[in-house]
């Protein structure tokens, strides 16, 4: 489920600190930032300014794969907004995950039988792998892990218990614990904590006083406000003795809940506690909006300052009372309340639909999270060809096929082997005698440098296989960002564009449908791109004549000094899986010099059935912006022409 956030296993919390080599880095993504948007200033959503095609639609920059607090990072749509303020786009499209939303596959118990090695119950996934995590100067009686005795009596699963011993050297905190890291069961407590409490069994051993337990709990990413720094927001639980004055105390982004734990009774050492994150977050930090925070990190950590501090967890029950469609519904408030704080930014509500791969995000005006029934992996790619997919286009809706050879940031594959990758990918997204093409989607993400291993130029070629069969799909650029710090610092930081009327949602998906779109990475390209031929056939559209030439004018603003414009063909010979490969040949090169009066124009070939595209290289030779294709057809192809596309 999009588990390809780098980074995310490791806990942080009020201990982490910025290095100079990451502030350093920081620095700069906010200097190129800045830099960048001096050359590419924002224009009102309607400005006169704004470019204009020759149809008179406007240029509308979007962003439209975007994670928020309702997915499994520490992104927030405050934060997710804030970037699409700083980096002048117009649209963005919240993609959340519909799983997380619906909590498929979600932890609800945690009875403390192993670090590594304890399963879910029925539908709840995997095991977690607590990982040790040390700070401050800790004694050499320090340390903690799974004990069978003492275990909760309330707990149904008997002879567990997370044991916590810390020690300080010094009287300065130290801290001995355990992160929670749920990656290997595909994130499963990482969600929105609206309407959602978190109830633990705690037994403290006596004799201590400075110190506390802690259930530490690391929330979403917000930019500074209110005199606090931006950062990812902490909840410190700390649990002392009975006696204790309970307090909820705000430090700058850290909030300290005390609360002290009383035996649930005479036989019964153990005290039972319930907390209510998003009611504590709503008390310390009124200014910002309880709903637009997640659980990010979960860690539980005994911690001394002074004495030794012991005790044990134990039971860890969640409890959510918000999902599915309810959840959905917030997004749609949350956003209404942020839209006068970002007026330059119009919001689209969409979904990504990811219970197994292949994931596709869903656009339009009637998105809904999807009900599987009995739908598994083994039959999703079925559900979603026969089921969903016609069920958004009857809604008038578009769907995309994201991330095409899968969701993992990894480091690139030798060319053989991602040359493998991509005939497999590209054969089985062919159609099938009842299945079509790419399962019925309407866009294919295929702006990311790196993704899965596969370079930008495997994704660009998968797209070129899909045209040279006629199958018409419009390609875009996305960044899939689920963090909302450093958009335009993102190795993979591609935005999409189109030619629309407005940036209404019916406006917006008609230009997608149409293909009057292109795409291009946000920190190098912010040019406008088009095709026209004929003086009729604009981007995106399909042609049929047999006419043996045809003249494009191939538009392309702002290419960068020493930079390239590239017009490229290639046949549409219908080869399917006789042509796993990319046809373009490259038929034109021009510098930004040519480019001067916005435009080229070009006699097009067109005694063969063939497809036109374009696309800008910068100085270094380095992709950074692909028009949507023109088909220049002899005769209609077997599947017919979509109707946005017709000219």
């Amino acid at each position: 489920m999009c588990d390809d956030q780098p980074g995310a296993t490791s806990p942080t919390g009020a201990e982490s600190a910025l290095s100079r080599r990451g502030f350093m880095h920081a620095s700069a993504g906010v200097a190129a930032a800045a830099a960048l948007l001096r050359r590419f200033p924002r224009l009102a959503l309607r400005a006169a300014a704004r470019p204009v095609a020759v149809d008179g639609l406007a240029a509308y920059s979007m962003a439209m794969h975007v994670h928020s607090s309702f997915s499994e990072q520490d992104g927030s749509m405050d934060g997710q907004l804030f970037q699409a303020t700083t980096n002048s786009v117009d649209v963005l499209w919240w993609t959340d995950h519909d799983t997380r939303m619906d909590g498929i596959g979600y932890r609800k118990q945690v009875h403390f039988t192993s670090l590594t090695g304890e399963q879910g119950g029925p539908g709840q996934g995997g095991a977690w792998h607590w990982t040790k995590v040390e700070s401050g100067p800790l004694a050499s009686q320090s340390g903690g892990g799974i004990v069978q005795s003492p275990s909760s009596p309330g707990d149904p699963v008997a002879h567990g218990s997370m044991q916590l011993i810390a020690k300080s050297q010094t009287g300065s905190a130290a801290t001995f614990g355990f992160y929670g890291n749920c990656q290997p069961a595909s994130w499963n407590y990482r969600d929105n904590l609206t309407g959602q409490s978190l109830t633990i069994d705690v037994l403290l051993t006596g004799g201590w006083k400075a110190g506390y337990l802690e259930l530490r709990i690391v929330s979403s990413y917000h930019e500074a406000v209110g005199g606090r720094p931006a950062g990812g927001y902490v909840l410190s639980y700390q649990f002392v003795p009975p006696g204790g004055t309970p307090r909820r105390v705000a430090n700058g982004i850290r909030g300290t809940i005390t609360v002290p734990v009383k035996p649930n009774s005479g036989s019964d050492p153990w005290g039972t506690v319930t907390l209510n994150p998003a009611g504590d977050i709503a008390a310390l930090w009124p200014d910002v909006d309880y709903r637009d925070f997640g659980l990010y990190q979960l860690i539980l950590a005994a911690v001394s300052t002074g004495d030794l501090v012991e005790g044990y967890f134990d039971y860890l029950r969640f409890n959510r009372t918000i999902s599915g469609e309810a959840s959905f519904t917030q997004q749609t408030a949350m956003g209404a309340k942020l839209a006068p704080k970002y007026p330059s930014v119009a919001q689209q509500q969409g979904l990504e639909v990811s219970l197994a791969l292949p994931h596709v995000n869903w656009f339009g005006k009637s998105v809904s999270i999807p009900a599987y029934g009995s739908t598994t992996a083994a039959d999703y790619g079925t559900y979603l060809a026969k089921t969903l997919i016609p069920k958004i286009h009857a809604s008038g809706g578009l769907v995309s096929f994201n991330h095409p050879f899968g969701y993992g940031d990894v480091p690139a594959l030798p060319q053989a082997q991602q040359d493998a990758l991509l005939v497999k990918t590209a054969r089985s997204m062919l159609p099938a005698a009842s299945v079509p093409a790419a399962l019925g989607t309407d866009l294919l993400e295929v702006g990311y440098y790196l993704r899965q291993g596969m370079d930008i130029a495997h994704h660009v070629a998968l797209w070129d296989i899909m045209s040279r069969n006629a199958l018409f799909l419009t390609g875009n650029g996305t960044n899939d960002d689920h963090w909302g710090k450093n958009w335009i610092g993102k190795p993979n930081n591609w935005f999409n564009s189109v030619w629309a009327a407005s940036t209404s949602t019916g406006n917006l998906l008609a230009a997608l449908a149409a293909g009057r779109s292109w795409c291009a990475s946000l920190s190098r390209y912010r040019g406008s791109m088009d095709l026209l031929v004929d003086g009729s056939v604009p981007m995106g559209s399909v042609s049929v004549s047999t006419v043996a030439s045809r003249k494009l004018v191939a538009s392309a603003a702002a290419i960068p000094a020493r930079g390239t414009f590239q017009i490229l063909q290639g046949t549409v010979d219908y080869a399917g899986a006789q042509g796993l490969a990319a046809n373009t040949k490259v038929i034109g090169s021009y510098t930004a010099a040519d480019l001067a009066g916005g435009s080229v124009t070009k006699q097009i070939d067109t005694s063969k059935d063939s497809f036109v595209r374009t696309q800008v290289f910068d100085s270094s030779g380095t992709l950074i912006g692909l028009s949507n294709p023109v088909w220049l057809l002899r005769k209609a192809p077997p599947g017919g022409i979509p109707a946005p596309r017709l000219a």
